[in-house]
C-alpha cells in the first residue's frame, strides 16, 4: 500500500524512459533534499532505501549520494549536517526531474521524517559521471554565488587550478552544480570537494604548497559576490 501511495503522490517522477546510454550525465538534473528525522538517522536511511527510493526511482534514475554527520573540530571554519539530518542527492534524466515541492511532499509523508528542504541543481562539472570515486575521508560541500556575466570565469578558473591542486594535496573535487532556477542577479554555485582527513583539509590552506592554483583561486574569489559563502562537512554512505 505504501509504495502505491508513493507512485500517485509523485506523477512527474519516472514518465520518461531514458536510458544512461541516451545522454551524458552532465545533461542530468540533480535534486539536494536536506531532511529531519526524529528516528535514528541509520533507520532512516534504511527504510528510505526500501520503501521510498525503489518505489519512485525509474533504472535511469540513480541515487547519486546520501551525506551523513561527520565529527569535525569545534574551531572548524564550515558547519555540518545535525545528528538528526541526513543529505539526498538524486540523479534526475532529462524530462524526468520533479519539481522540488513535489519531491518535499513524498519524502516528508515518510515516517520518522519531520522536515525537507529541497533544492534543484544542474551540474557543470563531474569527475566521474554519477558514480563517486572515493572511500573513506569527509567531504565540504562549500555554495558560491557570482554574477552572471562571471560565472564562466569561475568556472574556467577552478578547472585550471584543480588540475595542480588535486594532485599537490591528494584531494578529489567530486562536482560542482549550478542551483536552478537561476536567479536574475545572480548565480549560486555549490561545489563537493573529498579530502582524506581533517589535516588533509587544513593542508590546503597553505598557499605556497601550489602557488598555480593559489593565484588561480584568488582570481575566482575576487569575483565572488560578498558576502556570500557558506560550507558544510558530510560523510557519505558507501555503496
Amino acid at each position: 500500500m505504501a509504495t502505491a501511495c508513493l507512485c500517485l503522490c509523485l506523477p512527474v517522477l519516472g514518465q520518461a524512459q531514458i536510458s544512461l546510454s541516451d545522454q551524458g550525465p552532465l545533461s542530468y538534473t540533480f535534486s539536494y533534499s536536506i531532511i529531519d528525522t526524529d528516528i535514528s538517522t541509520d533507520v532512516l536511511v534504511q527504510s528510505l532505501q526500501r520503501d521510498v527510493l525503489t518505489a519512485i526511482l525509474e533504472p535511469a534514475e540513480k541515487v547519486f549520494a546520501i551525506w551523513l554527520l561527520v565529527e569535525k573540530p569545534d574551531d572548524a571554519s564550515f558547519a555540518g549536517l545535525a545528528s538528526n539530518q541526513i543529505g539526498l542527492m538524486l540523479a534526475w534524466p532529462a524530462l524526468a526531474e520533479p519539481e522540488g515541492a513535489a519531491l518535499d511532499r513524498v519524502l516528508g509523508a515518510h515516517s520518522g521524517v519531520t522536515a525537507v528542504v529541497t533544492r534543484m541543481f544542474q551540474p557543470v562539472y563531474l569527475v566521474d559521471g554519477l558514480n563517486i570515486p572515493t572511500d573513506a575521508g569527509f567531504y565540504v560541500h562549500r555554495e558560491e554565488q557570482y554574477g552572471p556575466a562571471d560565472v564562466s570565469a569561475a568556472v574556467r578558473l577552478s578547472e585550471e587550478a584543480w588540475v595542480t591542486w588535486e594532485p599537490a594535496f591528494g584531494v578529489k573535487v567530486i562536482g560542482l552544480f549550478r542551483e536552478i532556477p537561476v536567479a536574475a542577479d545572480h548565480v549560486n554555485l555549490n561545489r563537493i570537494v573529498w579530502y582524506p582527513s581533517y589535516p588533509g583539509w587544513l593542508a590546503t590552506r597553505n598557499n605556497t604548497t601550489d602557488p598555480e592554483s593559489a593565484r588561480r583561486f584568488r582570481e575566482r574569489g575576487a569575483l565572488q559576490i560578498e558576502g556570500s559563502g557558506t560550507a558544510i562537512a558530510t560523510d557519505r554512505l558507501l555503496p
